[in-house]
């Protein structure tokens, strides 16, 4: 590590210290070195096949790190909606403002020097390229962690100007949802480093927290407002709630004879402030942050489609919105759950208060199975709770799952009742052991899991449920940490009688998941998949990504390795990432030191695999 290097570093964390002949200049970054070009004259066309690259021609597939321990359990659970929760903002001087952050290692950062190596060009090319929605959980809480951490920016140029990549940080965050993280941001901006773009993040951040006045206060900065359509139409909000009717009168006519505004609701809702009267909307697909502030400030109904294409900041508004009938706060609930920023435990609290018919409660499984509304898989989390006896809440859990798994909400069922399956005794219901198991290791609940998977080792001889308890060998093995453990032929039996012929794709991603953490498996396990039967599908990363995450990892970038696995597997998910992509993004995570979250998602890609 360079004295400069160093120096910054201790300056990030707070502290001052003097050193002689130093001066806390910022890390030097080296670019991405590349062979130098070859002149055509140079060719010499081989009669045979030519001779393969030599090895600086480019980063060669990663090996594996040798395995570590056991993976620890998850503290957070599925209800960890508040990214600022335990958040400290750190005292910066002397540094470069964009390397501020609201998460130091302690509090789940990555650690100040995760740019180390990365060039500033490069890191402002990938950070908009961030999805904003990621169906892994894992690859959300890294993103946001990613995204928050306090960690030293690569240099700028004298010609660059201060802000760049901060602001491309908040606009990712702004743009996933992650509303408390986009306010702890804000706060860290210098006086003056609000460029345009950013000011409408900071009124928008405002209006969606029901702060208008404040939302007007940036409107009516001391400078005034960029120029554009959007700042127009919040000025007329902000005039009109302040009862300057004929500001804000001049401020619509203004904007309905510029034909440059297709926005009936807004027109609508701004009448009906000014006159007292009602609005009528009836569309609003892309609903705004203004739109919500206006149905507030004006009783306005909004219609069910405002759930069609919400920004995710607009989504989850949208759960509090009291503007919104109760189907579409229900709804808005459950796609802010999958979305992960919102926790189960408030969507738990939206069922619970659905009100119910007498009759509702013993039909809820059928009303459930006609109807795969939100509503009804909310009555059934009332009629699992209005179980006294254990068998009962269980077997309408199992239902429960069974039902959600149809449409694509397992994931979010699991979430809303594990708090119930933590209260359920093990010993009582081995027949239900396996699901137990399942749901416990999908939300990182280790220890929890732990007096399920006994009970699962108790299970009668029942061929059924002997089956279920043998396929969680390989979920077992990769918590632990040891795919030696006893069970190995008796999971393969039990797979290929679920599996038939897809049976030898499971295992190879099984294989594959343990080579990729380290674990061996033997020769003779990988060479009995060779029967021809069936063939994994040739998912593939794009090559420019793929090569510059194999550097990256190489390297030991820490920072741009995990924010090229975000690029090469969040567009497309771990469902649909074949094993041996998902084995090379694990294996770099782990040679970068993100050994944990490695593991959690060689886990993740198992239980979404089939697994």
């Amino acid at each position: 590590m360079t004295r400069a290097f160093l120096v910054e570093s201790l300056l990030i964390c707070g502290i001052a210290l003097a050193i002689p002949g130093s001066s806390a200049v910022a890390l030097a970054s080296p670019g991405l070195r590349s062979p130098p070009p070859t002149e055509l004259a140079q060719l010499e066309w081989p009669d045979a096949v030519p001779p393969p690259l030599p090895p600086e021609a480019g980063p060669r597939p990663l090996e594996a790190p040798p395995p570590a321990g056991p993976l620890t359990p998850d503290a957070a659970g599925p209800d960890a909606d508040t990214p600022e929760t335990g958040i400290e903002i750190l005292e910066l001087r002397a540094v470069d403002p964009d390397s501020g952050g609201l998460l130091e290692p302690s509090m789940g950062g990555l650690g100040i020097n995760i740019w180390e190596g990365t060039s500033r060009a490069m890191l402002l090319r990938l950070l908009p390229q961030l999805p904003n929605r990621y169906d892994s959980p894992t690859l959300h809480d890294l993103a946001r962690r990613l995204l928050l951490s306090t960690a030293i920016i690569p240099p700028r140029s004298q010609a660059e100007p201060a802000g760049g990549v901060m602001a491309a940080r908040i606009k990712k965050l702004e743009a996933m949802g992650l509303s408390g993280g986009v306010a702890g941001m804000l706060d860290l901006v210098p006086e003056g480093g609000l460029d345009a773009e950013l000011m409408r993040v900071l009124a928008d951040s405002r209006l969606l927290s029901r702060d208008d006045e404040g939302a007007c206060a940036a409107a009516a900065a001391a400078d005034g407002p960029p120029a554009g359509t959007y700042w127009e139409q919040l000025l007329v909000f902000c005039q009109a709630r302040a009862g300057d009717g004929a500001a804000a009168n001049f401020g619509l006519n203004l904007l309905s004879e510029s034909e440059k505004l297709d926005d009936p609701a807004f027109f609508s809702m701004t009448g009906a402030l000014l006159t007292g009267g009602e609005a009528s909307i009836e569309s609003l697909p892309q609903p705004t942050p203004l739109h919500l502030a206006l149905a507030r400030a004006t009783g306005t109904p909004l219609p069910a489609d405002v759930l069609d294409d919400p920004p995710l900041p607009v989504l989850r508004a949208l759960v509090d919105e009291t503007a919104a009938p109760e189907a579409v706060r229900l709804e808005a609930a459950e796609m802010a759950v999958q979305a992960g920023i919102l926790g189960a435990a408030r969507l738990a609290d939206l069922y619970n208060a659905i009100e119910v018919a007498d009759d509702e409660i013993a039909r809820a499984l059928t009303l459930a199975e006609e109807d795969h509304s939100p509503r009804h898989r909310g009555l059934v989390l009332q009629a699992a709770m209005s179980h006294e006896l254990p068998v009962g809440k269980a077997a309408a859990m199992q239902k429960a799952w069974q039902l959600a798994a149809e449409d694509g909400f397992l994931r979010l069922s699991v979430a809303v009742y594990l708090p119930m399956l933590e209260d359920l005794p093990p010993g009582a219901l081995t027949w239900f052991a396996a699901d137990a198991v399942r749901a416990f290791y999908a939300f990182g609940r280790f220890d929890k899991a732990a007096p399920w998977l006994a009970a699962a080792g108790r299970i009668p001889d029942e061929p059924e449920y002997m089956e279920r308890a043998a396929l969680l060998w390989p979920l077992v093995a990769l918590v632990e940490g040891s795919a030696r453990a006893p069970g190995h032929d008796a999971w393969l039996a039990a797979l290929r009688a679920r599996d038939g012929a897809d049976a030898a794709l499971h295992a190879g991603l099984a294989y594959s998941l343990f080579e990729a953490m380290g674990e061996r498996v033997r020769e003779e396990d990988w060479l009995a998949l060779l029967d021809g039967v069936s063939r994994a599908p040739a998912l593939a990363a794009d090559p420019a990504y793929l090569r510059q995450f194999r550097g990256a990892a190489t390297a030991g970038r820490k920072g741009e390795t995990a924010l090229l696995a975000l690029l090469i597997l969040g567009r497309g998910g771990v469902a649909d990432t074949g094993p041996g992509l998902m084995s090379e993004i694990i294996i770099g995570l782990r040679m970068v030191g993100l050994e944990e979250e490695a593991r959690r998602l060689a886990l993740e890609a198992a239980l979404e695999g089939g697994l």
